[in-house]
């Protein structure tokens, strides 16, 4: 190394330098990535580039409506009341326990379904304590599935499912009340319908986005 670079004004000048060149690679590597990105946006796969730049920068998954990673959780299903000895029950329980295990993998935990049961069955028949329920086995929080008028069949030769379906939460420490519920109401359902009826009517007289049926799908999916 020159010894010149070790006195006075030239060390100064030789940081300088050391600390400007950096800066400077850093510009003319931005430099040459937008130039790529400017060809790139001139290829047929820009649109797929631009989706998979959003798809890392913003997650275009929906939250979750109650968090339940990290927590022990009692599984309460019921079709019309009935929760262990009714098959359309157990059915439900265990597909979603796997659906759930599938997406959270070990970031949750159920109760054993055998426990959960026997505290459901310790509750009074018309007045379930779902917080009891919870404190009793050690959970977290209860989740009830509560399952009324399933029906599988439209006339004798037609499967059609339909019911009504509720979903609940309960915590030990909050009383009977529960912490979450998503339910869809006749009058929500009624007016729904009616809404989208008219729509597909109006449409009829005007330009239309074909693409709006999604958005469409999305909305009754969150009813």
């Amino acid at each position: 190394m020159d010894s010149n670079f070790l006195q006075g004004k030239n060390l100064k000048t030789a940081i300088q330098k050391t600390a400007f060149q950096k800066p400077r690679r850093w510009v003319l590597t931005s430099f040459a990535i937008l130039a790529l990105c400017g060809a790139l946006v001139s290829t047929s796969g820009c649109t797929n580039l631009i989706r998979t730049l959003v798809v890392l920068t913003h997650d275009p998954n929906v939250k979750p409506e109650y968090d339940i990673v990290k927590k022990r959780v009692a599984l309460v299903t019921t079709v019309d009341g009935v929760s262990t000895k009714d098959a359309s029950a157990l059915v439900m329980s265990t597909d979603f326990k796997t659906l759930i295990k599938k997406e959270l993998k070990k970031k949750v935990v159920f109760v054993d379904q055998e426990e959960v049961d026997r505290a459901f069955n310790d509750q009074p028949l018309e007045a379930k304590n779902f917080a009891e329920i919870g404190s009793q086995t050690g959970a977290d929080c209860v989740i009830f599935v509560d399952i009324k008028d399933l029906k599988l069949k439209r006339d004798k030769t037609l499967y059609q499912g339909s019911c009504q379906c509720a979903v609940k939460v309960y915590e030990p420490d909050a009383g009977k009340s529960s912490v979450y519920q998503e339910e869809c109401t006749e009058a929500q359902f009624r007016g729904h319908y009616l809404s989208l009826l008219a729509r597909r009517a109006s449409r009829l007289f005007y330009k239309w986005d074909p693409n709006e049926d999604y958005a469409l799908d999305a909305a009754a999916a969150a009813l």
